[in-house]
């Protein structure tokens, strides 16, 4: 039998109870979220019973007035799909000097996912999807703003919202804060020739970083005499091809399994985990080897053309043929060093660890010519400063580096007995080098551009060896772009359609393959990336076939990766830290006296008036006759402690009395 019941009653009842309660009063709801809005800055301001007294009208939805837009975005406040949206806008307007920029920062990001959500909803409102572009393009611009002209930002976001913007007080003012647009230099193209306009395209075809430009002013110091000498640092030509190969790729990154990087033989350990991004020395080797052979072909291709030039002379024009005289020195020179270059890079490459040793000590080199880096991240000016500092890689990232080349030496063994890292050249100061007077020089900038690279090149490789590509993609790399955009970074060479095809997994897929791209290929390699079947890459060739390398040049792309690495960084620093303090946390837990002291004697404090001497020996007395020797007795009232532990030896008269 069932122990349920029904009752009949309620059930012939035409009245049926469901048990849901009515919904608050549409006032009641649109006062309560706006209360949950304002609370994104902390908005305190105002009494709730007051803003229930307000007049119907206003929460009542008004007839759309068409107003001016002033080439923003504006969000239609009356569609009921915007109104949280709408309440977030608001909230800036809301928003005080008093109010932090971190509450700020954390109102906009809200927005810019509560957009990129509604641009989802409504893709096939092409007008609707337009307007939520162009706010999502000018709400960062906001923050960027608010700070210096708190006025004339909120009346971009009272725009955004229908409402006419408020006039500054000083009238010469502007109603809006200047918005910095990327200059372009429209030439009369009738009075440029065609061969101008080649030239134009072919410099900024092959426009390469500021690494490669400094290792190429190197290069051509050799054949350049009149150039400075003071505060540079003399180079080989092998130490430039090294310094090239190193730029191009970085410096594999240190692990406890540290040997399986140098040594070809334990290449397939499993304790080194790189999920394919890791790079080794003994590989490198190879890399200079062929590279020193392609350098070596070119400079003998170069010397015979002058040469077959100085055959067919006719001995008529004295000038010219000493002028190829001299050219055919200079090129016989660079010859005979390119050859020197290949037999050294051919050492390298059967002896890796000589390889490595030489790399780490040239890079310290060029990391002490460089001069001094700036730490004293202080103030919100002096951090901003020094993140677009160093190429937009900022200072954080080359002190790291400092420490991943001393992590180096010391297993290499080129350490000092005050364990700092030995460096130099092969060009000592007794200048006996056969290339002393003819060494490429790198001023201090020139080493610093350079060690900027290496530097970028390895704290990404060991960012991507740490984590996996999942979690860069759904996690790390979002979270360095807001930060990015957040520091007031500006790409000026950003393609308009950079990550706007980005699917719902991921939505930073051309930051991420430009990431990968640049550890797989190097800045060396880049053209080669070009020709990947990645998303930005087909959309470049798409472009132009013709001149798609203009488009987006090693420079170009380098900006974009220095900025995205320095916040990876700040990233993983700060979750090392975190670790760092809860392992220290738990470590200190364990070692509490409440788990260490289980089952130990416990000393009992000592604090007080040290006892005397007398305190430690007692007579016996003349009723109790001698005691037993050794005997162990408590300490005499005289003792500071009511019981005291000390051990009292009792004296025999006796023994006082008789001879030792």
């Amino acid at each position: 039998t069932s122990i349920w019941e029904v009752d009949k009653d309620k059930l012939s009842s035409t009245k049926v109870d469901n048990g849901c309660e009515e919904l608050p009063p549409r006032k009641q709801l649109y006062l309560r979220a706006k209360k949950i809005i304002l609370g994104f800055i902390d908005d305190s301001e105002g009494d709730e019973e007051e803003k229930e007294n307000l007049p119907e009208e206003a929460t009542t939805v008004k007839a759309p007035v068409k107003r001016d837009d002033h080439g923003f975005g504006v969000l239609d406040v009356n569609c009921i799909d915007n109104f949280l949206l709408s309440e977030m806008l608001r909230g800036l307007l809301k928003s005080t000097s008093r109010h932090s920029v971190k509450s700020c920062n954390l109102l906009v990001t809200q927005i810019l996912d509560e957009i990129n959500e509604r641009m989802e909803e409504c893709k096939s409102d092409f007008t609707a999807t337009a307007e939520l572009e162009k706010i999502k393009d000018t709400v960062p611009f906001y923050i960027k703003t608010v700070r210096k002209n708190s006025r004339a930002a909120k009346n971009i976001v009272r725009v955004m919202l229908g409402i006419d913007p408020v006039p500054p007080k000083d009238p010469a003012d502007s109603l809006f804060p200047e918005m910095k647009t990327k200059k372009k230099k429209h030439k009369n193209q009738k009075g440029v020739s065609d061969v101008a306009k080649a030239a134009l395209n072919k410099v900024k075809k092959n426009a390469l970083t500021p690494a490669d430009n400094a290792l190429c002013r190197a290069i051509k110091s050799l054949k350049d005499a009149t150039r400075e000498t003071t505060d540079i640092l003399r180079l080989t030509s092998t130490e430039v091809l090294m310094l090239t190969v190193l730029s191009s790729q970085g410096l594999p990154v240190f692990c406890d399994e540290w040997s399986g990087l140098v040594i070809s033989e334990t290449i397939f350990n499993e304790d080194i985990e790189s999920d394919g991004f890791q790079i080794y020395f003994f590989a490198m080797g190879g890399v200079m080897e062929a590279a020193a052979e392609v350098w070596l072909k070119i400079a003998k291709t170069k010397l015979q053309e002058k040469l077959r030039l100085l055959e067919d002379n006719n001995h008529h024009d004295t000038a010219t043929r000493q002028k190829l005289l001299e050219d055919i020195a200079i090129l016989q020179k660079d010859h005979d060093a390119k050859i020197s270059t290949l037999e050294e890079s051919k050492k390298f490459n059967q002896n890796p660890q000589i390889f490595a040793r030489k790399a780490v000590m040239l890079l310290e080199a060029v990391r002490k010519n460089m001069g001094p880096v700036d730490l004293q991240y202080a103030g919100e000016k002096k951090i901003r400063s020094l993140n677009k500092s160093e190429n937009g890689l900022g200072t954080k990232i080359l002190n790291w580096f400092h420490k991943e080349i001393i992590r180096w030496s010391k297993p290499l063994g080129i350490v000092d007995k005050a364990g700092n890292v030995l460096c130099g050249t092969s060009i000592g100061v007794d200048m006996d080098h056969l290339q002393s007077h003819d060494a490429a020089m790198m001023t201090k900038r020139d080493c610093r551009t350079v060690f900027i690279q290496v530097a970028q090149q390895s704290r990404l490789r060991s960012i991507f060896i740490k984590n996996k590509i999942e979690r860069m993609a759904s996690e790390l790399i979002p979270k360095a772009m807001k930060q990015s955009t957040f520091s007031d970074d500006d790409w000026e060479d950003r393609p308009e359609w950079w990550n706007s095809e980005s699917n719902a997994s991921c939505a930073c897929q051309d930051d991420l393959d430009l990431l990968i791209g640049i550890l797989d290929y190097g800045y060396g390699g880049f053209d080669c990336m070009l020709n990947h079947d990645f998303q930005f890459c087909q959309r470049v060739k798409a472009e132009g076939k013709k001149d798609s390398k203009a488009l987006f040049t090693r420079a170009a792309a380098q900006t974009r990766v220095n900025h995205l690495t320095r916040e990876l960084h700040v990233i993983d620093d700060s979750e090392e830290m975190t670790k760092l303090v809860q392992d220290r946390s738990s470590r200190n837990k364990s070692d509490s006296p409440n788990n260490s002291n289980a089952g130990k004697k416990t000393t009992k404090s000592r604090s007080g008036v040290q006892p005397g001497l007398h305190a430690f020996f007692k007579r016996p007395s003349a009723e109790s006759g001698s005691p037993t020797p050794n005997k162990k007795q408590k300490t005499p009232p005289t003792s500071p402690g009511n019981d005291g532990d000390h051990e009292v030896i009792a004296l025999d008269s006796d023994s006082d009395s008789s001879p030792s």
